[in-house]
């Protein structure tokens, strides 16, 4: 059985990833940050794909803490993959108005922990000579607005380091890949979208769906790419 490691694994968009490929019979390794949604995610396993969910309480945005999720993540199954979903927007403000405080959130919760984390995987994955990494940047990334200063920049970092996960990794079986999504149609998103825009977004299928796909075989030459899932958005 294929093991994955998945930040963010419990959120809208990552309880839909974990439970795709646990479906396709991968084991995942998840920590959380709220028991809530540990249990929510656990509620939708079938009781025969339970063994396949190991679950772990952390703060993914310390470094010790992110050492004790990916030792306990290569001890449970050998690991196949990690895919990091982690990240989040914090308000809309112009640069003028925009709190150090609230800089550093986005760049610690974007980036800070793909760099944390992305240190441990390619050291494992360069030593067995394979691996594979998926990220989720945001359309953020390659199209910067307005009022999105920490947002845009912490999704372009997850870009380039995924870029430069992908050179470092290439001569060692490792690849990594970039999903840019635009707005991602979960219930928290369509709780303030409008009736016209929703139906445009993407759906957490659709991104796990491309997950599953770079996570198989058949993306084996897939390396370095962003991959725009920009949905029916015109822009």
């Amino acid at each position: 059985m294929k093991s994955v490691l998945i930040t963010g694994g419990t959120g809208g968009l990552g309880s839909v990833v974990t439970l795709r490929l646990i479906q396709e019979g991968f084991h995942c390794t998840v920590p959380y940050r709220t028991v809530e949604e540990a249990q929510s995610l656990r509620v939708h396993l079938a009781p025969q794909q339970r063994d396949q969910l190991f679950l772990l309480e952390a703060d993914l945005l310390k470094e010790d803490e992110v050492d004790r999720v990916f030792q306990a993540a290569i001890s449970a199954h050998p690991l196949h993959g990690f895919v990091h979903l982690l990240g989040g927007i914090k308000g809309f403000q112009p640069i003028a108005e925009t709190s150090i405080a609230d800089w550093d959130f986005l760049i610690d919760l974007n980036l800070r922990s793909l760099f944390l984390m992305s240190r441990l995987a390619m050291t494992y994955f360069i030593e067995k000579g394979y691996g594979r990494i998926v990220t989720i940047g945001a359309m953020a990334a390659v199209k910067p607005a307005a009022k999105q200063a920490g947002y845009g920049v912490a999704k372009a970092g997850v870009s380039a380091l995924t870029k430069i996960l992908a050179d470092e990794g290439r001569e060692h079986g490792v690849t990594a890949n970039c999903i840019l999504p635009s707005v991602i149609k979960t219930e928290a998103n369509m709780e303030w979208g409008s009736e016209e825009d929703v139906p445009k977004w993407v759906t957490p299928q659709e991104i796990a769906g491309t997950i599953s796909h770079l996570l198989g075989d058949e993306a084996g030459s897939v390396n370095g790419s962003d991959i725009r899932l920009f949905g029916r958005l015109n822009i």
